[in-house]
């Protein structure tokens, strides 16, 4: 069992540890002299019984039937649906197996759990997958040999390309024109001129690297000008209260160029007005962004310091809040990212699966079943709700004084003044793994297996309607005025999909992404929506004609979070990164 990961669904009785390790029996003897039960290789460790001191001899003992059989009976969770915690020990993970099996029948539903890693049988070369994803890889796997490798040809390709592949093949070509050397030599030379275009494909991809250096030579060049802007503030305060103190009129400075600016100069919702100290303010508005067509996102950054997987992000006071498997939320500055993680607050004993704000707090949840609240200005605890749901809670949403947070089969309400329950909203025994507000706020909806609940946000939360489809369970959800849309763990042309709001019917699907949709934002005015998935993508789309405009690709992992904030996109992921994005107009 220690080979092994092993998490106990309930704890073992203490009647079942070994006297001697401690552990639980491993292989149990009963020593016929004393009648006292150890693990076989710690019988033959000691001469002595721990328990009334007599001698032990290792030629007298037996296996005790009655032990194994209890030990076999324990209640574990299955394997395939772990992940390790910072303690050494294992959490059970929202998104993968949750099944509760006897310690003796383990290896009978491991071996077939579609949650368990394998490779691809066609090459080595390809990553781990679970089992359940294991037939769509094959479909568009790019590693699958010619059927001639054995007599020499070394291309690699879909099962599509092979077929292509086939017809100019010259180990084909040979066996098919049967020793004509003529027709050999013109397939020959055909191959050679594959050869050359693959070649120049492969100087394609050079060139590309060579773009991507330089984009990171321009990144880098933007995050000095950021450093520039700190200066440049610094020196501004200095020649002000040098200027309050000496009572002459100061000279505003030349406007700083687009690469100096920060993420709070290009907010949405802002209006830039010009001080004469020549500091820019900014105050309140609702504008929403101008982002013109055609444009582009870019990725101008990285954020780095957490060592785990990136679950959940938010922002709030010019800050944004990052956290996950970890268990600390970090935080950075908008105004000053050069200046990286600017705080930590050790925040859980296991992963962070979701934060969001109210008021002055933030508010932080996840692997430990409990709902934390901290100062916004001291990163200190506020408050706890100990034990909110008997699972891990997987999202969170705040509507005026309440709280909506969602667990296995259950989404509750919570009174944020006095952090009270107020209801419950069932959900037939599946995991609730999505929430999100209308724009009005005035209807929840909760994603689970095959469906999407509506709720009414008044005093008794009646149930409005459920949209019932077919791709699987809901792992992200977001509404705008017009559309509800999810994304899904279903087929990789099924993952989101586009519900009318007034009548909840299935509008249609975007297909864009290969593997779970982890994540959905909408941007302010409605007009356009990101979606991120365990493909490592992230994928902008058009709301107004419902086409893809962009798809970015920047992360070494599973992308699990994103937050708009103004002309800047964040990402986090299971590569432990950060990414910042930031749009451009083409020109």
């Amino acid at each position: 069992m220690t080979d092994v990961p092993t998490k106990f669904a309930d704890l073992p009785s203490p009647h079942l540890k070994c006297p001697i390790c401690g552990g639980l029996y491993k292989d149990p003897v009963i020593n016929i002299k004393c009648g006292h039960t150890f693990c076989r290789s710690c019988a033959f460790t000691t001469t002595r019984c721990p328990v009334d001191n007599s001698h032990c001899d290792t030629s007298q003992v037996v296996v005790n039937r009655l032990v194994v059989g209890q030990i076999e009976d324990l209640s574990i969770y299955c394997r395939h649906g772990l992940v390790k915690n910072k303690d050494g020990g294992w959490d059970l993970a929202a998104d993968s197996c949750q099944q509760i099996i006897n310690i003796g029948k383990r290896n009978e539903h491991e071996e077939i759990c579609i949650f368990a890693l394998v490779r691809c049988p066609y090459s080595e070369n390809c990553a781990q997958m679970r089992k359940k994803d294991l037939n769509q890889h094959k479909k568009f796997c790019n590693q699958i040999v010619c059927k001639f490798a054995n007599q020499g040809c070394k291309y690699r390709g879909t099962h599509k390309q092979l077929e292509e592949h086939s017809k100019v093949c010259i180990y084909y070509q040979r066996e098919a024109f049967n020793g004509n050397s003529l027709a050999v030599k013109v397939a020959e030379q055909e191959v050679a001129i594959q050869a050359l275009q693959e070649e120049n494909i492969q100087l394609n991809l050079r060139v590309k690297e060579l773009e991507e250096s330089k984009s990171l030579i321009k990144t880098e060049l933007e995050r000095q000008g950021s450093m520039v802007l700190d200066l440049q503030q610094k020196l501004d305060s200095l020649l002000s209260r040098l200027d309050q103190t000496h009572n002459v009129t100061f000279v505003p400075k030349r406007p700083l160029s687009t690469s100096q600016m920060s993420l709070t100069d290009s907010g949405v919702g802002s209006n830039r007005s010009t001080s004469t100290t020549g500091q820019r303010s900014i105050s309140p508005g609702r504008n929403y962004e101008k982002w013109e067509m055609p444009f582009q996102f870019k990725c101008i950054g990285t954020l780095r310091g957490h060592k785990d997987v990136v679950w959940a992000m938010t922002t709030k006071k010019g800050h944004l809040y990052s956290a996950g498997a970890d268990g600390i939320i970090k935080i950075w500055s908008l105004e000053q990212l050069a200046k990286g993680c600017v705080g930590n607050i050790a925040a859980h004993n296991g992963v962070v699966h979701c934060l969001s704000t109210w008021g002055n707090s933030l508010l932080s949840a996840g692997g430990d079943k409990s709902v934390h609240f901290w100062d916004l200005d001291s990163c200190q605890k506020k408050s706890t709700i100990l034990d909110a749901h008997e699972n891990i809670i997987c999202a969170m949403a705040v509507c005026d004084n309440m709280l909506f947070t969602s667990s296995f089969a259950v989404a509750k309400v919570w009174d944020l003044k006095t952090l009270q329950l107020k209801s419950s909203l069932p959900s037939e025994n599946h995991w609730v793994r999505a929430l999100a507000l209308s724009r009005g706020k005035d209807r929840l909806y909760t994603g689970s297996h095959n469906a999407i609940n509506v709720w009414e946000t008044k005093e008794n939360f009646e149930k409005l309607g459920t949209i019932q489809h077919e791709c699987g369970s809901v792992y992200s959800l977001a509404v705008s005025k017009t559309y509800i849309i999810a994304g899904n763990s279903g087929n990789y042309d099924r993952n989101i999909q586009v519900f009318s709001v007034e009548t909840h019917e299935f509008v249609m699907n975007f297909c864009g992404h290969i593997g779970t949709v982890t994540t959905l934002v909408i941007s302010p005015s409605g007009q356009f929506l990101f979606s991120a998935s365990h493909d490592s993508t992230i994928q902008m789309w058009g709301l107004e004609k419902m086409l893809p405009i962009q798809n970015l690709s920047r992360h070494q992992g599973s992308v699990n979070t994103l937050t708009l904030h103004g002309d800047f996109l964040l990402s986090g992921s299971e590569d432990h990164e950060v990414k910042v994005f930031r749009y451009f107009r083409m020109q």
